[in-house]
């Protein structure tokens, strides 16, 4: 073995494959293997003398095996090509199955986008409603009057409405959430529409109580 080709295959050798290379870089290596051995033997044979027979046996011998060798860099090379194109299929079903990651990973942001959109929406409705509901309890502490406790209870029908609504949309954001597949918020919806029917059956308590005292009745407890 030449110096060359021991290079060669020091190269792209044991330890390569220990690593796991794959066909195209054998392939490659193989093919680099059989054009070394094939151009030392080409120029062995070029290099012959043809002055005596024995050096014409000897080219000729060297002409043979060169030609073998050729032969031998011709299916290497065959060999590279089919790599190349595998390698080349490979990488267009890996490009195709990552743009249809991406596709995937779009709609869901998207779908995650509008359903935490929705949830923002309610907080801030939530947030409406808690104002409402101190400056309600602060009218209520001041009311005295037949008129001004029917107002509140006026008010508090409103927020009891809002509170209503605000509770069946919580419940199909987390309905929707849990079909999503997206647990956290659909915990957090369920946590909001709990949070606000337990708010509302309070404001419906404080309701019947000021409902009572326009009727001149006891409060309920």
């Amino acid at each position: 073995m030449s110096k060359r080709e021991k290079n060669g295959r020091s190269v792209g050798g044991k330890d390569d494959h220990g690593r796991g290379e794959g066909d195209l870089a054998e392939a490659a290596r193989a093919l680099e293997r059989e054009l070394l051995r094939f151009e030392e033997l080409a120029e062995s044979a070029r290099r012959l003398s043809l002055d005596t027979r024995k050096g014409i046996e000897r080219a000729a011998k060297s002409t043979t095996e060169a030609a073998e060798a050729q032969q031998r860099v011709s299916v290497a090379l065959g060999s590279l090509i089919a790599a190349i194109a595998a390698a080349r299929d490979r990488h267009e079903a890996t490009a195709t199955a990552l743009a249809a990651r991406g596709e995937e990973i779009k709609q869901r942001a998207e779908q995650l986008g509008e359903l935490f959109q929705r949830f923002a929406a309610l907080g801030e409705e939530g947030r409406g409603i808690n104002q409402l509901v101190q400056e309600t309890a602060a009218r209520q502490r001041e009311a005295t009057s037949p008129e001004q406790i029917g107002e509140v209870v006026t008010a508090m029908d409103e927020v009891e409405a809002r509170m209503a609504r605000l509770a069946d949309d919580a419940r199909e954001l987390a309905q929707a959430a849990t079909a999503a597949g997206i647990v956290d918020l659909a915990e957090q919806a369920d946590g909001m529409r709990q949070q606000m029917t337990a708010m509302r059956n309070k404001v419906g308590l404080l309701r019947k109580g000021m409902i009572a005292r326009l009727s001149g009745g006891t409060p309920p407890n």
